[in-house]
Order: structure tokens, then C-alpha cells, then sequence
């Protein structure tokens, strides 16, 4: 049976992969969030759905990556055949701003380390924790969805200043899947970031706070 991690699959796009791999009956698919109690559009949509498993991790925190791995060992049988990294920051207050939009530089270093963690760190601690259970398997793909505005020629055809945290961030992580792919080719991985374009995720939108930190809906 195949075996698929989805990062980030509380809502939009990543709970979208779940309920589309879900559909697949050979399929064994986990969905990893933050706060499982708090994924009430995750809960709803897989109710009644016998392959779908939910596992608490967050990928600024390594230390709930590790545990989280070892709960997917246990499932997978240890192994695992696709990780799907969607998990990303998108702080809606702040989204579309410029370098000068920020009175001070204290907020700007704020909202960079913020989504670094994040967009930048977040693929590579999860590939990090679940790579042992990727290489036992045989089939090793691993994908990282990402954003035309990482794209330095995209910035310059819109002609944008602005998004500066996200797309850098963004940027940041599309370097570091390239790097994995690089690392891992010779052991018959596949390595992937994938731009979906701009989604419409408003049906599983969050907005009692600006901060939507699990989906990649703006790319």
C-alpha cells in the first residue's frame, strides 16, 4: 500500500491532497498539523475516512517532527513512499508589504525570522525527520509546494516590490529543496517543488486571525 505525508493538512491545499489521495483505496494517508484538536475543516472532511490518520507535528519545532516520525513508522510499517511539504506562513497583516512599508526595523526582523522558520526551515526539518522512513522505502518522492513569487523573473515581470517576507522566504525553501534534490539524487530520490498557481482556499479560510501558517494558497 502506498503511503502518503501531507505537511500543512488543516485546510486548502494540503487538506485537498488528503481527500484526493484518500480516494485510493491502497492508499495509507497522514495528514500532519500543528494542533489536531484546533483542525476542525481537517476533522469534518475525513470523517469516516478509515485510511486517513492525523499526527500532531509542527515544522518550526524539530523536536514534534521526531516524535511525529516515529508515529508514522508505526503506521507505515517504516516506511514511507511520499512526503508532501505544504506547510508554510502566510501572515495576512503583512502579507503585501515592501521594505518601506515597515515603520521600524525591529517588525521587518520580526516578520523575516517569523517566516523564515517557516518557509524556509519548515522543508528542510521535515524532510529531515521523515528521510529515514523515505529511504526504506523504494519509491522516495518527495514534493515541496512552492510559489512563482520565489522566482526572481517572476518579481520583475509583475513588476512587485512588495510580499517581501513571503516570497524571499519562499525563495529560501526552493533553494533548499533544489540542495536536497542535489544531495539525495544518487540514492534514486525524486525531489520536486511544485507551483500550483493562485488558489482558491477561501472555503477552509481562517480570519479570527490574520495569520494563516499552515497553506501555500498565495502562489
Amino acid at each position: 500500500m502506498p503511503s502518503y505525508l501531507v505537511a500543512g493538512a488543516s485546510r486548502g491545499i494540503g487538506l485537498e491532497y488528503v481527500l484526493q489521495l484518500a480516494k485510493r483505496a491502497d492508499a495509507v494517508v497522514i495528514a500532519l498539523v500543528r494542533n489536531p484538536t484546533k483542525s476542525t475543516h481537517l476533522t469534518s472532511a475525513i470523517a469516516g475516512l478509515k485510511n486517513v490518520h492525523v499526527v500532531a507535528g509542527d515544522v518550526t519545532d524539530y523536536r514534534t517532527l521526531e516524535l511525529a516520525s516515529k508515529q508514522v513508522g508505526e503506521i507505515t510499517g517504516g516506511k514511507l513512499d511520499y512526503l508532501i511539504h505544504n506547510a508554510a506562513n502566510l501572515d495576512m497583516s503583512t502579507f503585501f508589504k515592501g521594505f518601506d512599508d515597515y515603520t521600524d526595523v525591529e517588525q521587518l526582523d520580526s516578520d523575516f525570522i517569523d517566516a523564515f522558520k517557516v518557509n524556509s526551515l519548515g522543508p528542510v526539518h521535515s524532510i529531515r525527520a521523515f528521510l529515514p522512513l523515505l529511504r526504506a522505502s523504494s519509491t522516495k518522492k518527495i514534493v515541496v509546494i512552492g510559489t512563482a513569487g520565489a522566482l526572481p523573473e517572476f518579481a520583475r515581470f509583475i513588476d512587485v516590490s512588495g510580499t517581501a517576507a513571503y516570497t524571499m522566504t519562499k525563495a529560501a525553501g526552493l533553494l533548499a529543496t533544489t540542495k536536497y534534490a542535489v544531495q539525495l539524487k544518487d540514492e534514486g530520490f525524486v525531489v520536486v517543488s511544485l507551483n500550483p498557481g493562485l488558489v482558491n482556499t477561501l472555503a477552509t479560510a481562517v480570519n479570527d486571525s490574520a495569520l494563516l501558517r499552515v497553506d501555500s494558497d498565495f502562489c
